[in-house]
């Protein structure tokens, strides 16, 4: 009897160990996991600028974290426009913007059929003005 005591406690013990590990592991993982919203696709959105010029627009998101902005009316002193990105869970990092020398950080929020992207950081005040609005799914 006590033999089988000892051999149940060489066994149980790390057994029990062993499956403690796994259940803190596997939960600490589902903590850490924020799912990135499904922001990819097409945005539209109706946007005025300083001189209360009123215009529609079009955000697209690529999936080779690239986005094109883009004019539906003709408006003076606005051009479409293209960047590339990279995402970490839902802030938006841009990188490489011919008409922005610095690099800009969002925050990317979706809702049902509404995208709010709303700046971090952003010493480029035209892609500010340009990006940083409610977005509705098109």
């Amino acid at each position: 009897m006590l033999l089988n005591n000892l051999v149940m406690k060489r066994i149980l013990i790390p057994f029990f160990v062993i499956i403690s590990l796994v259940l803190v592991f596997n939960s600490c993982n589902k903590d850490s996991e924020i799912e990135t919203p499904d922001f990819y696709g097409s945005w539209t959105v109706l946007q005025f600028d300083d001189l209360g010029q009123q215009f529609n627009v079009e955000l697209k998101f690529n999936e080779d974290n690239s986005y094109d902005w883009i004019l539906l009316d003709t408006v003076e002193g606005h051009i479409s426009s293209h960047a590339e990105f990279t995402i970490s869970e839902n802030i938006m990092s841009i990188t490489n913007d011919p008409d922005c020398s610095s690099i800009g950080e969002y925050y990317l929020t979706v809702e049902g059929k509404k995208l709010a992207v709303i700046a971090k950081t952003d010493g480029c005040d035209p892609r500010a003005k340009a990006l940083e609005w409610v977005w509705k799914k098109k």
